[in-house]
C-alpha cells in the first residue's frame, strides 16, 4: 500500500533562518579544520617569538595541502623558519603540493640527507618534479641514493625530454598479462605486497609488455572466476608515446575523455601510467604560463623575491621600449606637419590604442585556440577571414563614432575627421589579421606564441597606427 507523505514547505522567512544557521556553521567550521587567517597569523607570531613548541603544535593538526598554503601564505624568510622547525618531521607528501617556486625555496634551506628521505618518500612522477629543476651535480648525488628501485623509475623518467609524457608519466601502476584468468587477477592483488596504495584500473598485456587492455576494479570484481581477463577486458586504448608533448597528452584527454592512459616507449612496452590528476595539473600550468607569458610575467612571481622578479620583467620592458622607440620615430617623420595642425598630435593616439586594443582581442582568442588544438589547418582560412570581417565592422562602426566626435568637437578641422575616421578602419583591420597572423607565423616556426606575439603586436598597431594617420594626413591636407 502506498503512504501518503506530507511535505512541509518552509516559507521564505524560516527558509532564510536555515541558509543563515548553515552559514554560521560553515563559516565555524573553517575555523576549526584546513587554513584560515588565525592559523596563519598565529603560525607569523610563533616564528616571530621563535616559539618552535607553538609552531609544531599547530602544523601537526594540518594535512598536506593545508600545510603547502600555509607555507605558500608566508614570506621568503617565514618559511625558512618553519621548514627549519619542523626540520625532518616534515611531510614528504607537502612537496608535490607546492608551487615550483616555493618549492625550489624550501629545498634550498634543506641539506642532502633530507632531501634524499623526502624523494624516497615520494611517488616516482612526483619525485622527478621535485629532482627535475636542480642542477646535474646536485641531482646525480640524491638520485645515487635513492632505493634501488625508486632510483631506477627516476632515471629513466629523467631520460625524456622536459613537458613530456615520459616525465609526468606514475611508474606506479598495476599490470597483469592478459592471459591470465580472473581467479588469478583476483589472487595477485590479494598477495602481491608492493601494490600501490590507491590504483582503480588495471592494465592488461601481452607476453611482450605491450598494453592490449584494461579492465577496472569494479568490473574484476563482478566478473566469473573461471573469466579469462581477454575476453572481458576494454580493449579500446590509446597508447601514449613518451616523447609526446604535455600540452597534447592534455589535449587527448580532452577528446577522448580519459581518466588515465597508459605510456609506451619507442618499442610500444608499457613504461608508465599518466591519470586524469596529472593532467589537471598540466592544463593549469600551461594556462597560467599561457596568461603570464601574454603579459610579460612569469607563474610564480606572487612568491618570488622582488630582485627575481624585476630581472624576469627587464627583458620584456627592454624590447617594449624599442617598440615603443619605432613608433616615436614614424611619428618623428611627420614632425613638420604636426607643428601645423598640433590636432593631430591630440588624435594619433587614439588611433593606436584601438588598434593595440582589437589587436589584442583577437590575439588572446588565437593563443587559446592554437593552445587547446582548435584552431587548425582546416579551420585557419576561416579563422582569419572570419577575425578579418570582424575587424571590418568594428573599423566601419568606429570610424563613423570618431569622425562625428571630431566634428562636433573640432568643427574648424573637418577633413581632420575623414582622416581619422579612414587610419581608424584601417588600423583595426590590420590589428585583427595581426592579431591572428602573428601567432601563427610564431606557432609554425616553433616559437611559443604567447612569449612573442605581444611584443610584435604592439610595434606594428603604434607603428603602423601612427603611420597610417599622419600619412593620410599629410597626403590628403598638405597635398
Amino acid at each position: 500500500m502506498k503512504k501518503n507523505i506530507k511535505k512541509h514547505k518552509p516559507n521564505s522567512k524560516s527558509k532564510y533562518q536555515h541558509k543563515k544557521v548553515y552559514q554560521q556553521k560553515a563559516e565555524h567550521a573553517q575555523q576549526l579544520l584546513g587554513l584560515g587567517p588565525k592559523i596563519v597569523n598565529s603560525i607569523q607570531i610563533g616564528l616571530q617569538e621563535n616559539d618552535s613548541a607553538h609552531v609544531r603544535k599547530i602544523v601537526e593538526g594540518l594535512d598536506e595541502y593545508d600545510l603547502a598554503r600555509l607555507i605558500e601564505a608566508l614570506d621568503v624568510d617565514e618559511r625558512r623558519s618553519l621548514v627549519e622547525i619542523l626540520g625532518d618531521h616534515i611531510d614528504p607528501s607537502v612537496f608535490p603540493e607546492l608551487n615550483e617556486v616555493v618549492q625550489e625555496q624550501i629545498i634550498e634551506t634543506l641539506d642532502e640527507n633530507q632531501i634524499v628521505n623526502i624523494v624516497n618518500e615520494l611517488d616516482s612522477d612526483e619525485a622527478v618534479e621535485l629532482l627535475e629543476h636542480m642542477d646535474d651535480d646536485e641531482q646525480k648525488h640524491i638520485i645515487n641514493r635513492l632505493t634501488p628501485e625508486l632510483k631506477y623509475q627516476v632515471k629513466s623518467s629523467l631520460h625524456y625530454p622536459e613537458d613530456s609524457a615520459g616525465r609526468i608519466m606514475s611508474r606506479e601502476f598495476v599490470s597483469m598479462p592478459d592471459s591470465w584468468s580472473v581467479k588469478e587477477a583476483k589472487k595477485f592483488l590479494l598477495t602481491d605486497e608492493n601494490l600501490p596504495d590507491e590504483f582503480y584500473t588495471i592494465f592488461l598485456t601481452d607476453d611482450k609488455m605491450r598494453p592490449t587492455g584494461e579492465i577496472t576494479l569494479d568490473k574484476l570484481l563482478r566478473a566469473k572466476a573461471s573469466d579469462n581477463l581477454n575476453a572481458i577486458m576494454d580493449g579500446e586504448i590509446v597508447p601514449i608515446d613518451a616523447y609526446t608533448d604535455q600540452e597534447e597528452v592534455a589535449h587527448m584527454f580532452r577528446e577522448y575523455g580519459w581518466m588515465s592512459a597508459v605510456v609506451v616507449d619507442n618499442k610500444g612496452h608499457l613504461v608508465g601510467v599518466i591519470n586524469i590528476d596529472d593532467v589537471v595539473h598540466i592544463v593549469h600550468e600551461e594556462a597560467s604560463e599561457d596568461i603570464m607569458h601574454l603579459s610579460g610575467a612569469e607563474e610564480g612571481d606572487v612568491y618570488k623575491s622582488v630582485p627575481s622578479i624585476f630581472k624576469s620583467r627587464v627583458p620584456w620592458l627592454i624590447t617594449n621600449l624599442f617598440a615603443t622607440i619605432l613608433a616615436s620615430s614614424v611619428v618623428r617623420e611627420f614632425e613638420a606637419i604636426i607643428a601645423q595642425i598640433s590636432l593631430l598630435a591630440v588624435l594619433m593616439p587614439i588611433v593606436a590604442s584601438m588598434g593595440g586594443t582589437t589587436g589584442n582581442q583577437t590575439l588572446a582568442v588565437v593563443v587559446r585556440a592554437l593552445a587547446t588544438k582548435e584552431l587548425t589547418s582546416r579551420n585557419t582560412l576561416r579563422m582569419i577571414l572570419k577575425e578579418f570581417m570582424v575587424g571590418l565592422m568594428n573599423g566601419l562602426l568606429f570610424a563613423a563614432m570618431i569622425a562625428g566626435l571630431t566634428w562636433l568637437i573640432f568643427p574648424d578641422f573637418h577633413q581632420i575627421s575623414i582622416v581619422i575616421a579612414i587610419a581608424m578602419l584601417c588600423n583595426l583591420c590590420i590589428a585583427s589579421l595581426a592579431g591572428i597572423l602573428i601567432p601563427l607565423t610564431l606557432s609554425r616556426l616553433k616559437v611559443d606564441p604567447a612569449v612573442s606575439s605581444g611584443v610584435f603586436l604592439i610595434a606594428l598597431t603604434d607603428s603602423g597606427g601612427y603611420f597610417i594617420f599622419l600619412g593620410l594626413a599629410k597626403l590628403l591636407l598638405f597635398s
